[in-house]
């Protein structure tokens, strides 16, 4: 009877700190690429590609978690000159977008193990347009974001899975845009797919 209550003592606390939440840090960085698409006759889709870096904290309980990051990213994106062009330049524009993005998400955990796990997860993106710029014949012209008619703050949804290995985390999401991007009546679609490798704490 003694074994069986110190059995009982001992294996509370363990059962009880195994339900608990659990919380780790996360520092990430990858690459990026994203598709404007404007919904007006004769005027070709955009593919910007950047990078991002950040850091975020995800909280897992049993079969489901939550996460929320802070990301810096920036993309690029050159037009060349073409003779069909309406604006005539002579060489190379090279534009970069910078900005802020706060990612929320909830997901599912198919898989966990001690050295590997699945998680499945979807949600809102932040995004905060920053100062950007633009370079053409060796000089740099910076911008602010109304200055290009874009808006300050974009929503989009984003769909994703990461997949832990030890204690590195590898994760690849899918955003669509809800809010337009640019401050113009025409709608502008944005797809964005960015792949990240990061450190789990």
């Amino acid at each position: 009877m003694k074994k069986l209550l110190i059995a009982i003592i001992v294996m509370v606390p363990i059962l009880v700190e195994a339900q608990q939440p659990k919380m780790y840090l996360k520092l990430f960085g990858g690459v990026n690429a994203t598709t404007l698409v404007y919904k007006i006759e004769d005027v070709d889709n955009d593919v910007l590609a950047g990078w991002q870096a950040g850091g975020g904290f995800r909280i897992h309980h049993r079969k489901v978690f939550g996460e929320i990051d802070f990301v810096y990213f920036k993309q690029g994106i050159t037009f060349s000159p073409r003779e069909d062009d309406e604006l005539s330049i002579e060489e190379d524009i090279n534009v970069h977008l910078r900005g802020f993005e706060i990612p929320m998400t909830l997901g599912y955990v198919p898989v966990k193990k001690p050295l590997y796990g699945c998680f499945l997860y979807g949600g809102i993106v932040n995004w905060f347009s920053m100062k950007g710029s633009l370079e053409y014949q060796g000089e740099e012209i910076i911008f602010k974001p109304k200055e290009v008619h874009l808006h300050f703050y974009n929503l989009g949804a984003r769909f994703g899975v990461q997949i832990d290995v030890a204690m590195f985390n590898f994760d690849f999401s899918y955003t669509i845009g809800i809010t337009n991007h640019f401050r113009e009546k025409a709608r502008t679609n944005s797809h964005s797919l960015c792949l990240n490798a990061g450190l789990l704490f």
